[in-house]
């Protein structure tokens, strides 16, 4: 089920490292966190991410969404503007086994931090956020949301309410 919901566009957002990748956690006031991890990416139709501060923010609200069975939200903005929202569980927090040891390796050489946690994230749904393509949508899916304005047209032809 992952592997239909990561699309080979949303895998070819997350391999390439002009997106801009952000992960919005929540407190507990439900005041959200963005935050960029430019670490991101897909693993077994999963996502993964790694977090370098212990008592970050985003580290804590995570650990909250795990035990509570909450979701998070991410954020892909591509190099040519597009945009990707895809909602998510938290699945596993990686703290040790030879999984941890393959990150911690990985956040030492290309990071040059330690490694707190490695965040393993079950994707529930995606969707495009492009604002061209949302309006699209939005136009074939509620054609009732037009505006009088737009519908009507004045009798000179130029858009806006038509004079009787």
């Amino acid at each position: 089920m992952e592997h239909e919901i990561l699309t080979v566009d949303v895998l070819r957002c997350l391999d390439d490292e002009r997106t801009i990748k952000i992960v919005v956690t929540s407190d507990d006031d439900g005041v959200p966190h963005p935050a960029v991890k430019e670490s991101l990416r897909a693993e077994e139709g999963h996502l993964v991410y790694l977090d370098f501060i212990e008592s970050s923010r985003s580290n804590r609200h995570m650990t909250k969404a795990l035990w509570f069975d909450g979701k998070i939200s991410v954020l892909l903005l591509t190099a040519d503007r597009r945009s990707f929202r895809i909602i998510a569980r938290p699945l596993r927090a990686v703290t040790n086994t030879k999984r941890f040891e393959g990150y911690y390796r990985e956040a030492k050489e290309k990071y040059g931090l330690d490694l707190a946690t490695a965040w393993i994230l079950q994707p529930l749904e995606m969707s495009e956020g492009t604002l061209r393509k949302r309006v699209g949508e939005e136009a074939q899916r509620r054609a009732y949301f037009n505006h009088l304005d737009r519908l009507a047209l004045k009798t000179d032809g130029a858009p806006g309410f038509r004079e009787n």
